[in-house]
């Protein structure tokens, strides 16, 4: 039988480490859900209740900055470029409709947190006011990067059909 590695969770822990040293002194808020909640459920349970209990259907941004007059959403992608680049603009239109987040500051800057300058993005991000990290790279995404590189290599080919026989 043969094993895969364990399906590893980077982005949460990059995001993390990306506020903690460039938002220390920001309002810093993780995975925040996005959007309003349908009257209806908020009428059914009150407002405070009705976001937990719709919270499994709102997007979630991957973390929110509070700065005094301006507001930061932050979404990382190791591999999934276009999903963060696309996911960002919708984000930000949703922040106003978003209770938790109602008295944030309206000014919004977005970034993408990647893991090496891609040229496609940077041009697409650029036309969609969208400001890209590559600076920010710990070991770990460099890791990740690596070894998905090596995937298609003959030796990580050979390596696969070897566990396979087994």
């Amino acid at each position: 039988m043969a094993f895969s590695k364990p399906r590893r969770e980077l982005e949460p822990r990059w995001v993390s480490d990306y506020m903690a040293k460039f938002y220390p002194k920001a309002e810093v808020r993780m995975r925040v859900p996005l959007g309003p909640i349908p009257k209806e459920t908020q009428k059914d349970y009150g407002l405070m209740k009705g976001l937990r209990v719709y919270r499994p259907w709102r997007p979630e941004i991957d973390a929110a900055a509070r700065w005094t007059n301006k507001t930061s959403l932050v979404e990382a992608k190791i591999f999934k470029y276009m999903d963060g680049l696309s996911k960002l603009p919708v984000y930000k239109s949703l922040l106003p409709d978003t209770p938790e987040l109602a008295h944030w500051p309206a000014d919004v800057i977005m970034e993408l947190l990647i893991p090496a300058p891609i040229t496609w993005v940077l041009s697409a991000a650029q036309n969609v006011g969208v400001r890209v990290v590559s600076s920010f790279v710990p070991e770990y995404i460099k890791q990740a990067w690596d070894e998905r590189d090596k995937y298609w290599t003959r030796d990580a080919i050979q390596q696969r059909e070897e566990r396979k026989r087994r």
